[in-house]
């Protein structure tokens, strides 16, 4: 006689509301296939004469997606830049980057762990446009900044000291040293031509 037939997930989770079953539960539908729907399904089908079980595996696949991308960045010479860019994606993506289209490997300065690029000790050669490319076998992505390093001797232009300051007898006054630098530049004071030194005051 016709059988009966029946479907199961092997793990036993129930199928969510949006799974369909067709032309007299012989075919089931799964909408948007998503990484929860994958996994061993159970064909079972029975009659009065016995029953007999057909299984098959769903796998899920996905292009990678940035979950976190580089920006353009601006750096001081002799400082350290740190970039990570992030893709999931199924199976899970490798990386690679580039500099101005460029292969960049790992040495000296550079370091390179997946996702994450480190240069220590900036200088301006390493200004460029960087490229983070994340990538599996159902697809490539990029993910690009500009990196920007910077150096100037210091400038105090833009935040210049007051040239007069009137307080009162014991009360406090603060000075600052706000110069622009790259790299940051060292302060020290002086009054009247004589070095300052910290005290008590």
């Amino acid at each position: 006689p016709v059988p009966q037939i029946n479907w199961r997930r092997t793990d036993g989770l129930p199928f969510p509301s949006k799974i369909k079953l067709r032309k007299s539960n012989g075919m089931i539908e799964i909408p948007n296939f998503q990484q929860e729907d994958a996994g061993l399904y159970e064909c079972i089908t029975e009659n009065s004469r016995g029953k007999n079980i057909a299984r098959g595996r769903l796998t899920y696949y996905a292009k990678p997606h940035w979950t976190q991308m580089i920006k353009d960045t601006e750096a001081a010479v002799e400082d350290t830049l740190y970039w990570d860019c992030r893709a999931s994606g199924k199976p899970k993506p490798s990386y690679r980057w580039l500099k101005n289209g460029d292969q960049l490997s790992a040495e000296g300065r550079i370091q390179i762990e997946n996702g994450a690029l480190t240069i220590s000790n900036l200088n301006l050669t390493d200004s460029g446009r960087y490229q983070c490319l994340a990538e599996n076998k159902h697809g490539v992505i990029y993910s690009s900044a500009e990196l920007r390093v910077l150096a100037s001797a210091p400038d105090f232009s833009k935040n210049p000291m007051k040239k007069l300051v009137q307080v009162q007898i014991g009360s406090t006054v603060d000075f600052e040293c706000k110069p622009k630098a790259s790299p940051k530049a060292k302060c020290s004071w002086k009054k009247g031509g004589e070095q300052l030194r910290e005290s008590e005051r």
